[in-house]
């Protein structure tokens, strides 16, 4: 019986897991065929929050594997979700420290982006890690908080792998701005529960499992949220550090080709 049989929904980080960037983890597109041919249903669930669903879909059609913008969960739509739920948007304003992808999913709930001498007094400010993070998102970020923001980030992940190691991601920037303000986000990513919750919502009673390469987010995220999980060994956790963790996966494997 190989780990596929033992589960009927499949939920899939991205980053580390199905590719390095733009470099698809050579055993990522039979395997997700295969699973689909078995019937067992597909999330991809990223904690990368550059970008809206429908880019990481194209992505994964590109790479070779079948996605659909529907079956994307990231941490900015996710975020912007769960404001939506929480308060009341209604002619507020956010300021983004964080990409353009990020802005989007902000604006689609109804939050009006601001920048600059404005966003000093943002009734919201949201954190996703992005390369052109520097001193004055910090700063406007700090000033905002200090006049009263509700603070979000889209998730607390140090870096993120790519071909050349692990580079700093959302909670490097985040770090900063907690520092300055003196206050701590909400998270809403891996591997805090609403992730979880929503996934479940979207893909309905069956027995569920988690699937990435972290300890910090994909494994203790599932591990939280009680389902089953498998570490891939393909980004940044090693076999030592998983068997030697708190967070300790039910199963590890080489690559995604191991659920099968």
């Amino acid at each position: 019986m190989s780990i596929a049989d033992l589960f009927d929904h499949f939920l899939f980080d991205l980053d580390g897991c199905l590719y390095l960037r733009d470099q698809v983890i050579p055993a990522a597109p039979p395997t997700l065929a295969e699973l689909r041919r078995r019937g067992k249903k597909i999330l991809f669930v990223t904690n990368d929050p550059r970008s809206v669903r429908s880019f990481y879909a194209e992505k994964l059609n590109r790479l070779g594997i079948e996605a659909r913008a529907e079956e994307v969960l990231g941490c900015g739509w996710a975020t912007a979700a769960y404001l939506q739920e929480h308060h009341d948007l209604a002619g507020k304003t956010v300021f983004v420290v964080g990409p353009e992808g990020l802005m989007e999913e902000m604006r689609l709930v109804g939050l009006r982006v601001v920048e600059g001498v404005e966003a000093k007094n943002a009734d919201f400010v949201v954190v996703g890690g992005h390369a052109g993070f520097n001193y004055q998102e910090m700063m406007i970020a700090n000033f905002a908080l200090r006049n009263g923001a509700h603070f979000y980030t889209t998730n607390r992940d140090a870096t993120f792998p790519t071909p050349d190691g692990p580079v700093p991601a959302t909670g490097a920037c985040l770090a900063g701005i907690e520092v300055a303000s003196g206050l701590s986000a909400i998270s809403i990513g891996k591997p805090e529960p609403g992730m979880y919750e929503v996934a479940r919502s979207l893909l309905g009673s069956g027995r569920m499992v988690m699937v990435g390469d972290r300890l910090d987010s994909d494994i203790e995220g599932g591990k939280r949220a009680g389902i089953g999980t498998v570490l891939v060994l393909t980004g940044v956790t090693t076999r030592e550090e998983a068997i030697e963790s708190g967070w300790r996966p039910d199963f590890i494997v080489e690559d995604v080709g191991g659920l099968l």
